[in-house]
């Protein structure tokens, strides 16, 4: 495991650090500009280079369509093209990596999930992106579970996290999770960041998982419930909530909850009517420059609990809201609950047209032993206001997520 930097155990993918410093120390490399990976391995070694070459690279969602690729400026041919130049001058790897971080030069464009509109580029410098790098000799012997798409942001840091440490990736994202469980425990794997969505999925495996000292979440709400849970299930781990974007990178850490925001971004965060607005000097650089003001609406919902130090807990997507009856109803605090439920293994809350009330709200549930749809509404009846419990349910084999992980809003 010393040398190896990067493992997709269900495809048999290696990349050894030896690999990676052979492609970039060579007199002369190519490196594509433009890259839309085929697998896990191809974007974990396209960022890898560029970030040693000190170039810029654009990185395509692997799922995107020819279409959508195309629209986006990654046209087969534009895909095709390679910049040429010379191979790191650093005597080692260990020398180029802290040149890296010295020397301006990477420059990574992402595109958001586009779940609300057409994708857009989201240009970060390598200062931005390591915001929150641990660099030290602690980590020396972490191994890292990607269970991130590495084409989106929270894939792209823990790659750098890796990376920079000299630790080993284990490619997890969208793994069965039985599979998730036996190769975290095949390779050791102490550091593990990932959606609730993704840790929801491990619950039912009822195991302990003793090799992870460090657990990480972000992308959804994860309520006091799940984190208990989590709990049980990594014993020997410290775990934390994080909040990060595509446009700003990770921003805050928590180890409950509540977020509190450190003094150093004190006067670049506001809470203003209910969301969350950030200075726009957080911001990578967004397509379309800076028409759109000094500040920028996150979209995320929040409460606030104290002003000095602020601090805050996330409550959903502002568009996630459904409205019944002239009542707004947040779906990720139904899901909470929700999940909670005995034999309930995952659910998904969203609203769906409705002429009287607007909209209704709808649950669709993968059930496990012993659920029933009456328990399940007299659980949620006892817990939550009338208006909060779902009219339908519908158990389905699977919840249906976004290429970024996540529970998909929304009707079906």
């Amino acid at each position: 495991m010393q040398d190896l930097f990067f493992h997709d155990p269900a495809r048999g993918e290696r990349i050894s650090y030896a690999d990676l410093w052979s492609e970039v120390s060579a007199p002369e490399v190519a490196q594509a500009p433009l890259v839309r990976p085929g697998t896990a391995g191809e974007a974990v070694r396209a960022i890898a280079k560029a970030v040693l070459l000190r170039r810029a690279l654009t990185l395509f969602d692997s799922d995107f369509s020819d279409a959508e690729s195309a629209a986006l400026g990654g046209t087969a041919a534009a895909l095709a093209a390679r910049g040429h130049g010379r191979g790191v001058p650093e005597r080692d790897l260990a020398a180029a990596l802290e040149a890296a971080r010295r020397e301006p030069g990477f420059r990574l464009t992402l595109f958001t999930s586009g779940t609300t509109g057409r994708p857009k580029k989201v240009t970060h410098d390598l200062a931005g992106l390591t915001r929150m790098l641990r660099v030290s000799s602690r980590h020396v012997a972490s191994v890292w579970g990607l269970a991130y798409n590495p084409t989106h942001i929270a894939g792209v840091q823990v790659v750098l996290q890796a990376l920079f440490n000299r630790n080993p990736l284990v490619h997890l994202f969208q793994a069965a999770p039985e599979r998730v469980v036996e190769w975290v425990r095949e390779a050791g794997v102490t550091h593990l960041s990932a959606t609730p969505s993704f840790y929801r999925l491990l619950l039912p495996q009822a195991t302990v998982l003793g090799s992870v000292r460090a657990v990480t979440l972000g992308g959804e709400r994860a309520g006091a419930g799940l984190l208990a849970e989590l709990a049980k299930l990594f014993p020997a781990a410290r775990i934390r909530n994080l909040y990060a974007s595509t446009e700003a990178g990770t921003l805050f850490e928590a180890e409950g909850e509540w977020f509190v925001v450190p003094e150093a971004l004190r006067d670049r965060v506001r809470i203003e009517e209910g969301g969350l607005t950030v200075h726009r000097s957080l911001l990578g650089t967004l397509d379309g420059g800076e028409d759109g003001g000094e500040w920028f609406a996150t979209g995320d919902l929040v409460e606030r609990a104290s002003g000095e130090p602020l601090r805050f807990r996330v409550l959903g997507r502002e568009q996630e809201g459904v409205s019944v009856g002239g009542h707004k109803v947040n779906p990720a605090e139904v899901e909470e609950v929700l999940t909670r439920c005995p034999g309930v293994r995952e659910a998904r809350v969203f609203g769906r047209a409705n002429s009287v009330l607007g909209q209704i709200l709808c649950a669709e549930v993968v059930a496990g032993a012993g659920f029933a749809e009456a328990e399940a509404r007299a659980w949620l009846a006892e817990r939550l206001q009338p208006v909060k419990v779902p009219r339908v349910f519908k158990v389905v084999p699977a919840i249906r997520r976004t290429r970024t992980g996540k529970v998909a809003r929304g009707a079906p």
